[in-house]
């Protein structure tokens, strides 16, 4: 056996980091090991993920853990600046360090296969020198969601005879890409603009291809919205305006009512829609897409108010639309037919020269990593296939029934996959292992407040695996009314986004803090006066000092 911990951490993302680090300091004298599978920190800001121009969609203050400050003096980010990506992986590793995270590193060891064992847990660890064996008592699992690309297949790709990848190798395969003059991409998220961006600035001309059965141009926004001028990764996580969103947790905030009377009389879903079309009014009448014909094939499909945290920002040196104005960004709305040598053939017809073609085509929202040894119900409810779609079928009533605005979906162009999310307890975790109290999930979940979420998730862990929580439920019953509630809300909520598999926060993350502060006994409401609590926007660090917190409410 190559080891045997008291706690392992497989991941070292935010989430991962996140929760080892609250972990470490809430049992400084425990065995512990963070099992990583890059060579570097970071997850999807890892090293070997990085490639010239990437910055996150949020701008400095939004982005950091509570207690670790992003400065100016140390990262040279400027007020209002979007964070470069090598500067995001300086600052994860220099987290990581400062927590003691860091000497607890494996790197380049990606786990395979977990076991269920009457002491808790066995790892199958791949690392460079082959296989290795790892038990542990207790287990973390924060790989994430941007793990596993989800590749399409093309016919004819195997005589194309040029670079064809996914973006996540984009950094890797680079080289490959120098004098290219002509590059496809394919997607219509973020990660597609960014691609195209830079193959635009590296001197390319670049065909981003759309699939017309699918949800769409991304909803992305100016750095500055409504007519106030509020930053967008921060109006986000203003406490009123989370109001308008239908969330089952919502009440978590403490306004209970303000949210009965929105989402349950007819005037507050007056408002709720009104609210909803202005928000993005604004972001198009700022974008002007209906001013070019190429233009107005990136305008979004679908209100805004169905699009989760795929929502983004533009966060480019120069105008990406201008780009597009200019020719050299050219946008189809086609599916592609098949790949021949050097060339792909659009289902009209029509033919592009491709030097290269990279696939922004999302990620595969599920684990890589295989279970054995669980019960019967695995990671999931303890019921029948049969009693599950009763469930869901029960729940999906009673999320209409508290959301009636949630009734009328928007009109996809394509038909959703039947699917089951993941019926984690607060999103974490899986109801046939709560009373073990040695096996959660960090990370599950797609938000627009990743740094804040993975403060609170990492922290809530280590409490729960404690055995220390103030609230939560207790029977099987309770278990099972809040995971699908919770989870049969998603569907409905974010059609045009992840919802219908694993949870999607846009103006739901608050809430979701204010609940797991909550299951630990501590304050949620953490603004300085009502005034600001409901109208200034929330931040990572209006939770400093949440881990000392919680450190002397258990006394260590």
């Amino acid at each position: 056996m190559a080891g045997s911990y008291d706690l392992v951490v497989v991941g070292s993302g935010w989430f991962g980091l996140g929760a080892a680090r609250a972990y470490i300091e809430t049992h400084p004298n425990e065995n512990i090991a963070v099992l990583e599978s890059n060579d570097s920190v970071g997850g999807t800001w890892s090293k070997r993920r990085l490639y010239p121009g990437l910055k996150s969609n949020n701008m400095i203050g939004s982005y950091e853990f509570p207690d670790f400050p992003m400065s100016e003096e140390t990262y040279g980010v400027k007020p209002g600046g979007h964070i470069p990506g090598a500067v995001l992986h300086r600052y994860l590793t220099d987290f990581a360090q400062k927590y003691g995270i860091y000497d607890r590193l494996q790197f380049n060891s990606s786990v395979g296969l977990v076991e269920q064992t009457p002491e808790g847990w066995k790892l199958t660890v791949n690392t460079p020198q082959g296989d290795k064996k790892i038990e542990t008592k207790k287990l973390i699992l924060a790989t994430g969601l941007t793990s596993t690309p989800n590749m399409p297949s093309y016919n004819g790709s195997e005589n194309f005879g040029k670079p064809l990848f996914h973006a996540k190798d984009f950094c890797r395969r680079a080289p490959e890409l120098e004098g290219s003059k002509n590059i496809v991409v394919v997607g219509g998220a973020k990660s597609a603009y960014d691609v195209a961006y830079a193959m635009v600035e590296a001197g390319a001309q670049v065909d981003l291809v759309i699939k017309p059965d699918g949800t769409g141009p991304v909803w992305i926004a100016p750095k500055f919205v409504t007519p106030l001028k509020q930053r967008t990764d921060t109006i986000l996580n203003v406490r009123f305006m989370s109001w308008f969103s239908p969330c089952p947790w919502g009440h978590e905030d403490g306004f209970g009512r303000v949210r009965r009377f929105l989402h349950n009389t007819a005037f507050g879903r007056m408002l709720i829609r009104a609210f909803w079309g202005a928000m993005g009014n604004d972001v198009l009448t700022q974008n002007n897409y209906d001013s070019h014909p190429e233009l107005k094939k990136l305008k979004p499909w679908h209100s805004v108010l169905w699009t989760g945290s795929g929502l983004s920002i533009l966060n480019y040196n120069t105008s990406l639309f201008d780009m597009v104005r200019n020719g050299n960004i050219r946008v189809h709305i086609e599916n592609i037919d098949r790949l021949e040598p050097g060339r792909v053939v659009l289902e009209s017809g029509q033919t592009i020269t491709a030097d290269a073609m990279v696939c922004s085509t999302g990620w595969k929202k599920e684990s890589s990593i295989k279970f054995a040894n669980l019960d019967k119900a695995g990671l999931g409810l303890p019921f029948s296939e049969k009693q599950q779609l009763e469930l869901n079928k029960e729940f999906d009533t009673k999320v209409l029934k508290q959301f009636p605005v949630l009734e009328k979906q928007p009109q996809l162009r394509f038909t959703p996959r039947p699917t089951e999310p993941l019926r984690y307890y607060r999103f974490m975790v899986p109801s046939g292992v709560m009373g073990k109290r040695n096996l959660a999930f960090a990370g599950m979940i797609s938000s627009v407040s990743t740094a804040i979420c993975a403060t609170m998730q990492g922290l809530w862990i280590s409490a729960y695996l404690d055995g220390k929580l103030e609230r939560e439920a207790k029977s099987q019953e309770e278990i099972t009314q809040e995971v699908m509630m919770h989870t049969q809300w998603g569907k409905w909520r974010y059609p045009c986004g992840y919802g219908a598999s694993l949870p999607d926060f846009v103006f739901e993350g608050i809430p979701y803090a204010d609940m797991l502060l909550k299951d630990m006994g501590l304050r949620n409401h953490r603004k300085p006066s009502f005034y600001k609590e409901l109208f200034s926007h929330y931040t990572p660090r209006d939770y400093y000092g949440v881990v000392d917190e919680w450190k002397r409410k258990v006394n260590l």
